[in-house]
């Protein structure tokens, strides 16, 4: 019973969301310390205040520190996130709701795109969602609302989607050819998407390129091998690598990624892209959120996040949990 908006990307889904949420002047959201730049900037593009929270070693909210700050702010909204489907947000969601039935509550969705009817809370306003890493799509991102957002929409830019079908093209040409030509144009092309949706200018619609490709999609299909390769990489490092508490909380569900926990982060994933395994940092914090959570900041500083989608297989998994040993434990 939700109304459904497709965006361009998951940025301008939270630019729209706090757009269209937005009652006050200044008005102050709370979000997790542990979050991508790219989570609180919408926000205070549309001129938000933000306010961090503190998370647990289990990536779940501290519920003391929420208290504190709701009695402190009074806040006209909060985003939550399930963090790689093991960090449930529902004790937090009833605190907030308890305080104060009309905060508006937002959760990214992002770690489970494809367990949104697991996870799906009625007491949440807004589900918001970036699809475009998570089934490589050119663009998108997804936004289930109470009702029909009363926010302008530009139509899709042209020229946009293309590029970055062209530069998907040529990524996957290089997992062939290993031409460094052909690694430095699509990486050049893709650097310009990213800049184009950095700017947060405005917010526009999904292309129909990115549509056609969704309705090929089969979200049971994709849900199923994230299962089956979590559970599979997971079995492989259990005991040997270091991973966040409570990772089995996400086989019910469709895993985003498995994280790790090293020691040297850096070198580790210069080596083990160097091994064929692209871990990505999951995410450089700003001072201030760093500073407010201790949890969130060793997170980011001592977290890789290992693909575990549906573009792999058993034996790569096998394959990737050798590289990861070799590299992680010598």
């Amino acid at each position: 019973g939700r109304e459904i908006s497709y965006l361009r990307s998951g940025r301008e889904a939270l630019l729209a969301v706090a757009l269209d949420c937005k009652q006050d002047e200044n008005p102050v959201l709370l979000m997790p310390a542990y979050c991508c730049w790219s989570m609180n900037a919408p926000f205070e593009k549309a001129g938000w205040d933000v306010v961090y929270y503190r998370l647990n070693t289990d990536l779940t909210v501290d519920l003391s520190y929420l208290e504190m700050l709701l009695e402190r702010y009074n806040p006209s909204a909060v985003l939550t996130m399930n963090f790689f489907g093991i960090a449930s947000t529902c004790q937090a969601v009833n605190r907030i709701k308890e305080f104060n039935s009309s905060i508006t509550v937002i959760e990214d969705f992002s770690h489970c795109t494809f367990s949104i009817k697991d996870i799906f809370n009625e007491r949440i306003d807004y589900y918001v969602s970036s699809i475009r890493k998570s089934v490589g799509v050119c663009d998108g991102s997804i936004i289930l609302s109470r009702e029909k957002l009363c926010v302008s929409v530009n139509p899709y830019t042209e020229g946009f989607s293309d590029s970055r079908v062209t530069a998907q093209s040529l990524k996957g040409q290089y997992a062939y050819s290993k031409s460094e030509e052909e690694k430095q144009t699509f990486l050049s092309m893709l650097r310009k998407g990213e800049e184009t949706l950095n700017q947060f200018d405005a917010v526009h619609a999904i292309s129909p390129i990115a549509t056609r490709m969704l309705g090929l999609i089969n979200g049971a299909t994709i849900a199923y091998a994230r299962r089956e390769n979590m559970k599979h990489l997971v079995s492989l490092l259990k005991g040997k690598v270091r991973m966040p508490e409570n990772m089995h909380l996400s086989y019910d569900g469709a895993p985003f990624s498995l994280p790790i926990i090293v020691n040297d982060q850096a070198l580790i994933q210069k080596t083990l892209a160097e091994n064929g395994v692209y871990a990505a940092v999951l995410w450089p914090l700003s001072e201030e959120a760093g500073r407010v959570c201790e949890n969130s900041l060793y997170f980011s500083e001592h977290m890789l996040s290992i693909p575990i989608d549906q573009r792999y297989n058993w034996d790569d998994i096998e394959d990737m949990a050798n590289i990861i040993l070799k590299v992680v434990t010598k």
